[in-house]
């Protein structure tokens, strides 16, 4: 299997797949699964693919789900193994997590095991929120529903990574009048009127919420700004991007309040990507036995995953991929083979029992 792993992997790292352009490599992945499954067992939807065993009502239900995009970004070495790392654009995001669910796929294709398995290959994760492959599937099939636990094969070094950040951007609005700069008492400073509001912001303290005795850390910060004018114009328009990353069991609602409370009404605000948290479900039984047996190290995740949109759909899912999460979107990324390895022997084990 250690070969075939290998051998997945840099099929997959070989195939362009950035975001937008997955048809190559769900065309490739869709070849491969159909010769394990029955056809009415494979669901293709655009670049999406969903392929699942007969389902056992006396067995439980696991998912592995994984992105088949990459960001945009350089690999000069791309296929090659060097110091026992094979490197390629996404090896770490999250083509080393595919080829592992490709694996097992393969692995227990004639072999008994004690879980129902689905197996969700989507387009577009890397993108923007609304634009996002899994959530048409979740939208369109109930079969993921299904899941008791759905695993997220993102890069977490094979620890378990639960819950995650909400987050969203809010272009806070300041406008003025304009006027030459030589003659300023003509205009109104877009620019300065937002100092009060950046003064606020630059001093909010970062907040720190515990679950289940794991610590998100929730922060928000200016990321981008915009203006109208020119170096000797009094600008009449000045927006800067806040970038908010919120505490699980916090509702996009409450978010949204807590970014107004602290423009105070001084600038218009205009919400984008809106992405929710995700769920800690650490309360899970079949998530605390995959930890118990193979005695995982469990985080937080301190960041958005896909991992809330399942929450939204009522399954508990989590983190936990071979990647070296350093890695991603790195130049010349790469997956040190022994997180591969380790990753399918813990997931062959576990479903195998």
């Amino acid at each position: 299997m250690r070969e075939k792993l290998k051998n997945f992997l840099t099929d997959l790292v070989n195939i362009p797949s950035v975001t937008g352009n997955e048809r190559d490599i769900a065309n490739y992945t869709e070849n491969f699964l159909k010769k394990l499954f029955p056809e009415e067992n494979i669901i293709r939807y655009n670049n999406s693919i969903i392929a699942f065993d007969s389902i056992d009502p006396d067995k439980e239900t696991i998912s592995l789900v994984g992105h088949l995009d990459t960001v945009p970004g350089e690999n000069e070495f791309t296929g090659k193994i060097i110091d026992n790392r094979l490197y390629g654009l996404g090896a770490s995001d999250m083509k080393g997590g595919l080829a592992v669910m490709m694996a097992l796929a393969e692995y227990f294709k004639d072999r008994d095991k004690r879980f129902n398995c689905i197996y969700v290959f989507y387009e577009r994760e890397e993108g923007p929120y609304d634009e996002n492959g899994l959530e048409p599937l979740l939208r369109n099939f109930s079969i993921i529903q299904k899941s008791d636990l759905a695993l997220v094969l993102e890069p977490t070094n094979n620890n378990v990574q639960v819950g995650c950040l909400g987050t969203m951007h809010a272009s806070v609005v300041f406008k003025g009048k304009r006027a030459h700069s030589a003659r300023p008492w003509q205009g109104e400073n877009a620019i300065h009127r937002s100092a009060d509001f950046l003064k606020r912001l630059s001093e909010l303290k970062w907040k720190e919420y515990t679950f289940d005795g794991l610590k998100f850390v929730e922060v928000m910060n200016a990321t981008m700004v915009d203006y109208s004018g020119g170096r000797n114009i009094i600008p009449d328009r000045f927006v800067i991007n806040v970038n908010y990353r919120f505490a699980p069991g916090k509702s996009i609602e409450e978010a949204k309040k807590d970014v107004l409370d602290l423009v105070k009404g001084e600038a218009e605000v205009q919400f984008t990507d809106l992405c929710p948290s995700g769920k800690v479900c650490l309360d899970n039984p079949v998530l605390q036995e995959l930890i118990n047996r193979s005695d995982l190290k469990v985080e937080a995740k301190q960041a958005w995953t896909d991992v809330a949109r399942l929450s939204l759909y009522g399954i508990d899912a989590v983190n936990f991929g071979p990647g070296d999460p350093a890695q991603a979107h790195q130049k010349n990324e790469y997956i040190p083979l022994n997180n591969l390895y380790e990753n399918f022997d813990i997931l062959r084990d576990f479903l195998e029992g």
